[in-house]
């Protein structure tokens, strides 16, 4: 690899001009600003202290942006990183993490890090649109309800309450609702409004979690809310972070394995997802690999400070779009804006009430229902509407992890079910023309099966295709069944295996098994595996540029296996292919 695809923010850097910093200096600023409050309210979501959302937006903005594929991604915490971290502390098992959460925000970045590294490197980049889009949607809408969820405590100025499920946290939050504070449900409520009148009637530039947290804010001070019960952000340090080696505890390294690989997923489909959208825009260019490894540098630099992990942020690359920025250098400067404004203003943030983060972040997670796709999943197919019910409902009753894994096994299971049931349809020829047979009563007397393979012949697929065979070959009257493999593709052990069972059960009734129409690759698999010996090389006939010419040199072999006077009738079998989707 070159240096340029190593370090992508070299290129950017060679054809940087005066133009670009002046437009990416004004998008940072416009970015920072949003990223205060979104920051602060999705490190309180994960129930960590709010300077790990600064400083995450600070580290993990800052080298995401130089190291990442796309030119307007900006990374940093994000509501589902958020979401999932809450998860991750609210089903462990460890008293430890529980009661300090923090403890494990290094080594969760490290392995999450890691683990995004390893995607780029092994080019696992493109496998993330194997993973459905119904699965993806499910997920989502199951995490914007959780955080909506999570938030109704805060937004009535309650604590949250200890729980280990978020329904048991809804429980336990209706029973405290005696105890309202109904000045926090009024900013709430109010910040809510705010942030839905936002598009109407404030300009692009100014964005509406900034004023929802100046006005709460001013609220506060104004009219001492503080002492009316009101719960606010608190003091933050108005320093830059210092460097810390990650802690490694082994029974943390067990405990939060399977959420950081989860993370690691989400934060990686997030990413390439937002990246994808806004390239369609921009026609960009974009490497895949480069943009997992350059997520996974961020989340690991992110462990060497008191950062949250995080993940591609769509309302933050957005704006920075939309703003006019020109290159990745605005996600650079967006991070040290924040650094200027929390070391001048970070003494104000401590008047920012929770209801007013809790009202925005309500906003944000009722956005995450995205209603078009799932009347879309709904409608399309079966299998479509199973993968999301089943991933939304996972996400709700469950964990979000779980969903995932749920989610993910489901929509793979009914896809390897598709793709793997072979359906054949029966053909006469008359003459130079081939016509279906529907009822039993149409057949000839065949004495010659003929069975057009098209498509993948692997795993999933061979014991289902050998019992067809055997079903159809159970007629007496079959004496010779010849397999037509020209189009048949990515041939495996099982499927060799497969194919010698039914050779062993042809010959137990003194029949044969011809292959014909064999290319190259299926050809290099028969001969390798032995399979060829075992038909005999008289009864294998290799693919030619004529269609049918093996095809007729296998029909030529069964009139000699059948006796020379003999005229067989033929019977064609296709694989009829099933229409896809839509």
């Amino acid at each position: 690899m070159t240096l340029t695809q190593w370090l992508p923010f070299v290129e950017t850097a060679r054809r940087y001009k005066k133009s670009d910093f002046t437009a990416d200096l004004s998008a940072g600023l416009t970015l920072a600003l949003l990223s205060v409050p979104q920051a602060i309210a999705y490190a309180i979501m994960a129930g960590l202290p709010p300077i790990y959302g600064l400083y995450s937006c600070i580290v993990v903005g800052i080298v995401g942006s130089l190291m990442g594929s796309s030119e307007h991604l900006v990374p940093g915490p994000t509501n589902s990183v958020a979401i999932l971290f809450s998860t991750a502390i609210m089903t462990t098992t460890l008293p430890a993490i529980r009661d300090n959460p923090t403890v494990i925000v290094p080594l969760l970045g490290l392995l999450i890090g890691c683990t995004q590294v390893l995607f780029g490197l092994l080019r696992l980049g493109n496998l993330t649109q194997f993973i459905s889009r119904s699965v993806l949607v499910g997920f989502t809408a199951g995490a914007g309800l959780l955080i909506v969820l999570n938030q109704l405590a805060p937004l009535m100025g309650l604590p949250t309450p200890p729980a280990q499920h978020m329904l048991e946290m809804v429980w336990l939050t209706a029973q405290q609702a005696r105890d309202i504070n109904f000045y926090a449900l009024g900013i709430g409520v109010a910040s809510i409004a705010v942030v839905l009148a936002a598009p109407r009637w404030l300009p692009r530039w100014l964005p509406a979690p900034l004023v929802v947290a100046a006005l709460g804010a001013l609220a506060v001070k104004v009219f001492n809310l503080g002492e009316q019960g009101v719960r606010l952000v608190g003091d933050l340090p108005a320093e830059l972070p210092a460097v810390t080696l990650p802690p490694f505890d082994p029974r943390f390294l067990a405990d939060i394995a399977d959420d950081a690989l989860a993370m690691a997923i989400i934060g990686s489909i997030e990413m390439l997802s937002i990246s994808r959208s806004i390239a369609m825009t921009t026609e960009q260019r974009l490497n895949n690999n480069q943009g997992c490894i350059g997520l996974g540098l961020a989340n690991i630099a992110a462990a060497f400070f008191p950062c949250m992990p995080g993940s591609g942020s769509f309302t933050r690359s957005a704006l920075n779009f939309l703003t006019g920025a020109r290159t990745r250098f605005a996600g650079v400067f967006s991070g040290l804006w924040l650094a200027a404004l929390l070391l001048v203003f970070g003494r104000w943030i401590h008047f920012i009430p929770l209801a007013s983060l809790a009202g925005l972040l309500i906003v944000l997670g009722l956005q995450m229902f995205q209603w078009h796709h799932i009347r879309v999943a709904l409608r399309a197919t079966r299998s479509d509407a199973a993968v999301l019910i089943l991933t939304f409902a996972a996400a709700v009753v469950l964990n979000l992890r779980q969903a995932i894994i749920i989610g993910v096994t489901s929509s793979l299971v009914l896809f390897l079910r598709k793709a793997s049931t072979p359906h054949l349809v029966e053909y006469d020829i008359e003459g130079d023309t081939m016509r279906e047979i529907r009822e039993p009563s149409e057949r000839s007397h065949p004495q010659i099966s003929i069975i057009h393979v098209e498509g993948e012949l692997y795993f999933g697929a061979a014991d289902l295709f050998e019992e067809e065979v055997r079903r159809l070959a159970h007629d007496p009257n079959i004496r010779v069944v010849i397999l037509r493999m020209k189009n048949a593709r990515h041939l495996d052990a099982t499927a060799v295996m497969a194919l010698e069972a039914l050779l062993k059960f042809l010959r137990a009734g003194n029949r044969l098994l011809l292959v014909s129409g064999a290319t190259p690759d299926v050809m290099r698999v028969l001969n390798r595996s032995g399979l060829t010996n075992l038909l005999g090389r008289e009864n294998v006939f290799e693919a030619e540029e004529d269609l049918t010419s093996a095809t007729r040199k296998a029909l030529i072999r069964a009139q000699q296996f059948l006796g020379a006077k003999i005229e067989p009738e033929v019977r064609v079998f296709y694989e009829k292919k099933e229409p896809d989707a839509k």
